[in-house]
């Protein structure tokens, strides 16, 4: 356990010691099997690069750098070169009972890549090839180190787009964006991570390789691919992957309406999604977030609602023709094309969390999803409640992703802490509050920043009886409990 000297345990520090995993060093030997297999250079193991790989970008992790705090460190970190490497590297630390966690781009939010008992990180990013480009039929094949704005580049040169925006696009690789089955801002027209998915190559534990076969569709068993969608790790590491990808659009059209409150948004988003069309992004503002974010276009007290419609422009003009009319019989007011331009524009700025820590301040953000019949009263009962946990400033939300079913709500909290110890222990109790509301209401604990460590203590409430589904296949796959240990399942071992 990291615990400062002469000081009572921290909520995480209690976390860790709850794991109770042990820890063994890694032996000379091992170390030396690792730089045999990706050369010397590709071995890490001094104490500035254990330090940095130490944290991803979960908040309780930047608070504890903040404050002077340390974080369980790996043993060392390596960096193969391609799936061959990988699956050397995983034998040999298999073989010798090493834990395993798996890094992408560091960038997810729940400390999913913390490792807790040691062990090795293996960083994916030589990993970094776009192997295919299919225009014929609209695939592309890449290695899963390789970053998403890589990635896209690639695809708008070759006329293509893969539709896959999520904010942290510029940092994310793409075996990030699969292992928590990742969300982007267009997704309303292109899908989620889970739509695009076509075909992966894997590493199992014990090193064993396996790739499925890419095709449009098949009947032929449970789809063995999307066992690594959202697994974090835990069951393998993804090392290739085959995507859908689209013609690039040929127009693109921004449009804002306001509303008089968030319960007629939602209800005008619910319209939109039973029509079939699918502009590309739809988001809604509760009025907090609008004032913040829209102060300029928007009255006080009422919620904005943000259109983005894109491709062919016979189907943009549709889709904006029947959004107005659906809007005005809302009683919604057009506000134009200029709020969505500023979006598009402002989309991936966020403020700094040194900032906000300098002034003891703890912010955080998370997603959940509900389907239509709950999902106001999700929203009216999860920031309720986290607005009534002492030492909260505000607690607010937007929608940013729809389905003809539903759609989430994706939450922000801010609140004042001045030490290490309070805020820790406020940061847990609003997520406590929060998702003890979330699963009241019938809502699902995460939609696209996945579970992590932060997450797990959760997944039982979420998930029941068929949790159990789950822990048999790691079981299966990973007798040892060696894969990225303390992550998705709660449990090291």
């Amino acid at each position: 356990m990291v615990m400062a000297e002469g000081t009572a345990p921290t909520e995480f520090e209690r976390l860790l010691a709850g794991l109770g995993g042990g820890r063994r060093p890694l032996e000379p030997a091992v170390a030396g099997e690792l730089e045999r297999i990706v050369g010397p250079e590709n071995v890490f193991r001094g104490a500035a690069a254990l330090t940095v790989y130490a944290r991803d970008s979960w908040p309780v992790a930047a608070l504890r750098v903040h404050h002077g705090r340390p974080l369980p460190r790996p043993d060392a970190v390596v960096l193969p070169r391609d799936t061959a490497e990988v699956a050397d590297v995983v034998r040999v630390l298999y073989e010798a009972e090493v834990p395993i966690i798996p890094y992408g781009g560091g960038s997810g939010v729940l400390g999913a890549t913390l490792a807790v008992t040691g062990g090795v990180i293996v960083d994916l990013k030589r990993l970094d090839r776009v192997l295919d480009i299919n225009d014929e039929g609209l695939t592309v094949t890449a290695e899963a180190g390789i970053l998403a704005v890589d990635l896209e580049k690639a695809l708008d040169r070759a006329g293509l787009t893969m539709g896959h925006f999520p904010q942290s696009f510029d940092v994310a690789t793409l075996g990030g964006l699969i292992s928590t089955r990742s969300s982007g801002q267009f997704s309303t027209k292109y899908g989620n991570i889970e739509d695009m998915l076509l075909a992966v190559e894997a590493v199992l534990p014990g090193g064993r390789v396996i790739r499925t076969k890419a095709t449009a569709r098949a009947s032929t068993g449970p789809d063995i691919k999307n066992l690594f969608l959202g697994a974090e790790g835990t069951l393998g590491i993804v090392t290739e992957a085959v995507c859908r990808v689209h013609p690039r659009p040929e127009k693109r059209e921004p449009r804002a309406y306001e509303v008089d409150d968030f319960g007629v948004g939602l209800d005008v988003i619910r319209r939109v999604m039973r029509t079939g069309l699918r502009p590309a992004v739809i988001r809604l503002y509760d009025p907090l977030e609008s004032a913040h974010s829209f102060r300029s276009h928007v009255s006080q007290g009422r919620c904005i609602l943000v259109f983005v419609f894109e491709g062919l422009g016979a189907l943009v003009d549709l889709e904006a023709r029947v959004v107005a009319e659906t809007c005005s019989a809302a009683g919604a007011r057009d506000l134009g094309p200029e709020p969505g331009r500023h979006w598009l524009e402002r989309r991936n700025v966020i403020s700094g969390l040194p900032e906000f820590m300098n002034q003891g301040l703890v912010v955080d953000t998370l997603e959940v999803a509900a389907t239509w019949d709950r999902v106001f009263d999700l929203h009216r009962t999860m920031v309720e409640r986290m607005r009534g946990v002492k030492g909260i400033i505000s607690a607010s939300a937007h929608s940013s992703h729809s389905y003809t079913q539903g759609t989430n709500l994706y939450i922000t909290f801010l609140a004042l802490a001045p030490d290490l110890g309070s805020a820790e222990s406020l940061y847990y109790r609003i997520w406590e509050t929060a998702m003890e509301a979330c699963l009241e209401a019938g809502g699902t604990i995460g939609h696209h920043h996945g579970i992590g460590l932060h997450r797990a203590r959760w997944m039982p409430a979420e998930h029941g009886e068929a949790l159990e589904v789950l822990r048999r296949l790691r079981r299966a796959l990973d007798p040892k409990g060696l894969m990225n240990p303390g992550k998705l399942f709660g449990e090291v071992g």
